[in-house]
């Protein structure tokens, strides 16, 4: 009886501790030609972790992390012999910190027209186009 207990105890916490998380911000696919080559490109932001997924054909290729209190994140890779790179502002990275700072981010930011969270890509230092999380 007390393994039954245990186990219904566990599958409860382990269903309300999945409902306290913030889902992830999925960024629209986006295709673009390269060298006549199809690509596709795509996001996820994990709020909860602060860790930006960014993929290429489905896979995931470059990640990473904000640093704290820092809006802006570049990554870059080599894929398929391409020169591909991002360059990434987060207002909602400076927002989500709350209280006073996060009021006044938010205003520095909309004066700035600077309060979204999108990517830009680029092959070859070219930007090629924005994803949109």
């Amino acid at each position: 009886m007390n393994k039954v207990t245990l186990t219904c105890t566990l599958a409860a916490v382990m269903t309300l501790a999945g409902c306290g998380s913030t889902p992830p911000r999925v960024a629209q696919e986006k295709v673009v030609t390269i060298n006549g080559t199809d690509m596709t490109f795509g996001g996820i932001y994990n709020v909860d972790k602060n860790h930006l997924e960014l993929s290429i054909n489905g896979e995931p290729v470059m990640k990473g992390r904000f640093a704290p209190y820092t809006p802006t994140l570049n990554l870059s890779t080599d894929y398929q012999g391409e020169d591909i790179s991002s360059y990434c502002y987060f207002g909602s990275v400076l927002q989500e910190r709350g209280g006073k700072f996060g009021m006044i981010a938010g205003m520095i930011q909309a004066s700035q027209q600077k309060s979204g969270d999108k990517c830009e890509i680029k092959v070859a230092g070219e930007i090629k186009e924005h994803l949109y999380f």
